[in-house]
């Protein structure tokens, strides 16, 4: 009967120390952190198997280790030319150092929303609106760089992206800003319908140029064909020709529209003088044989 109770105080005290053993170990979640007080001193327990007493530690925070976004609220800035503008950012962040971020500010998020607005009204202040619109990236990547080094020291915090979300303007710059492309684009029509217009004239020109050239031609050719066949002829009676010819086809080219026509011949035709047109237009069938 001794025996038996030995062997069952035995048994309950094998039982006791098992549970008091698997007591003062916990497992801790995977990328996060357990911020753990022992009786007033602080330690961190990381991701995996730890020890724990429940007696003397007290869990004061889990923190995730991994990235999370935050949206610091809207706010208001006046740039360097003195519009306002309605500003809001988002940010994603990750702890670096849990202690620090427990230990050093109430809630390390709200901090950091305060530090990027901050760097956001100064940064942006500093600007005008047009160089905000022309340079958001570079803006954005200043305002990381400005906000970072405070978070880090200050609270463990890595600032991973900070981007500018939306960006409202008052209604009457956005108002300037449309008129301003209407009158660019109008501009560039009119730019354009001046270029075709020039382009057709150079056509034109280059038409009425060939034109000239080929009638030009086409006088020299005949004047040395006439030279040729008279050589005594003078120039005065190639030009007479020439002009007289000129004349025939003029009322050649009347008389076959349909069109009703009033005719008006050189004085020296008028006078009686149709002896030299037919004698121009007898040369003219000649020279065309």
């Amino acid at each position: 009967m001794e025996f038996l109770y030995s062997v069952l105080v035995v048994f309950i005290i094998l039982i006791m120390v098992g549970v008091f053993i698997y007591s003062q170990v916990v497992v801790v979640e995977s990328e996060t952190e357990w911020i753990v007080d022992r009786l007033g001193k602080d330690r961190v327990l990381k991701e995996g198997v730890n020890r724990f007493v429940p007696i003397l530690d007290k869990k004061e925070a889990v923190v995730d280790m991994r990235e999370e976004e935050i949206d610091p609220p809207a706010q208001e800035i006046i740039t360097a030319d003195n519009i306002k503008l309605i500003i809001d950012v988002i940010a994603s962040i990750r702890v670096v150092d849990s202690m620090k971020a427990i230990k050093s500010v109430k809630d390390y998020k709200k901090a950091v929303e305060s530090a990027i607005s901050a760097s956001v009204f100064s940064t942006l202040g500093n600007k005008k609106l047009e160089e905000i619109q022309k340079n958001v990236d570079a803006i954005t990547k200043e305002i990381k760089a400005h906000t970072e080094k405070e978070s880090m020291e200050r609270w463990g915090i890595k600032i991973e992206t900070v981007r500018i979300e939306n960006m409202k303007q008052p209604k009457a710059i956005i108002d300037s800003m449309e008129k301003e492309k209407a009158a660019e684009r109008e501009k560039r029509a009119a730019i354009l319908k001046a270029q075709g217009e020039h382009q057709v004239a150079e056509l034109h020109a280059d038409s009425e140029r060939l034109l000239i050239e080929k009638r030009a031609e086409a006088t020299h050719k005949v004047i040395k064909d006439l030279k040729s066949l008279m050589p005594n002829i003078s120039d005065e009676k190639i030009m007479e020709f020439l002009t007289k010819t000129s004349y025939i086809d003029s009322m050649r080219e009347l008389s076959s529209s349909e069109n009703s026509k009033f005719v008006v011949y050189p004085s020296e035709m008028q006078n009686g003088a149709m002896d030299k047109v037919m004698s121009a237009e007898y040369m003219s069938k000649a020279m065309n044989k």
